[in-house]
């Protein structure tokens, strides 16, 4: 009985194929439309928007700024990012506050897609989380059969990430660095899981495709986006509950 139970949920490598392709035609569409979409923000002039500068978004300080910051007191430096909540308190007010005013649609878009950050990277949280611990718990009882609800947790989680990542984007501004070194790392670790996502995407199917393979290096590296994940929440939860030590006891 059980046996047969696999042989109906087993999947031909054909269909396989075949799912696989549209996943990667359905990505295709989507990456074409943000990119409209990123063109159209770059077109408006709201690309540098009100509030990055408040978040410490963007390079750093002039040659001369960097120097009388040398000479600002240490513990300046220190509030910095028990500062960073309150900053982001009072872009949301602006938010609001410029979602009245007479603006343009692109500057309106820009708001309304960085606002929508904060909505979207719950989902890449949870799946990617629920794809490792479901692996285990396959592991753990020796059954195969929970590969498949992990991948499609997985493409779950990856379509968030990018997502997120793209979103976030507009929440920070489009800068390769920024002045804020938390907001740099958030930046530059959140666009690195949602491209290495498709990599493991990628190792789920592959190893669907040859069960036969030994699948540790898709485990540890499934635990390694898990703990990067975790990290990238932490520091993202600095902008919204209160600065670095926002987890404190």
């Amino acid at each position: 009985m059980r046996e047969c139970q696999r042989q109906r949920l087993r999947i031909s490598p054909t269909k396989g194929k075949q799912f696989m392709r549209n996943i990667y035609q359905a990505l295709g569409r989507m990456t074409a439309v943000w990119l409209a979409i990123v063109l159209l923000a770059i077109a408006s002039p709201a690309f540098a928007h009100e509030d990055h500068n408040k978040l410490g978004a963007g390079p750093g300080p002039t040659a001369e700024e960097q120097a009388a910051e040398s000479r600002a007191p240490a513990a300046d430096m220190a509030n910095m990012h028990e500062n960073m909540a309150d900053a982001h308190e009072e872009a949301m007010e602006h938010h609001e506050e410029a979602a009245d005013a007479n603006r343009t649609f692109g500057q309106r878009l820009v708001s309304w897609l960085g606002r929508l950050h904060s909505v979207i990277v719950h989902f890449p949280i949870a799946m990617f989380t629920g794809a490792l611990l479901v692996e285990l718990y396959g592991l753990w009882r020796r059954n195969r059969e929970f590969e498949r609800a992990a991948q499609v947790m997985l493409l779950v989680g990856v379509l968030g990430a990018v997502a997120a990542a793209f979103l976030g984007w507009f929440a920070g501004g489009f800068y390769l660095t920024d002045r804020n070194p938390v907001l740099m790392v958030h930046r530059w670790l959140g666009t690195a899981i949602a491209v290495f996502g498709f990599v493991l995407l990628y190792m789920a199917g592959m190893s669907r495709r040859a069960p036969e393979r030994p699948r540790t290096v898709y485990w540890v590296l499934l635990a390694l986006m898990t703990i990067a994940i975790a990290i990238q929440g932490f520091l993202g939860g600095t902008f919204m509950h209160g600065g670095i030590n926002h987890l404190a006891f």
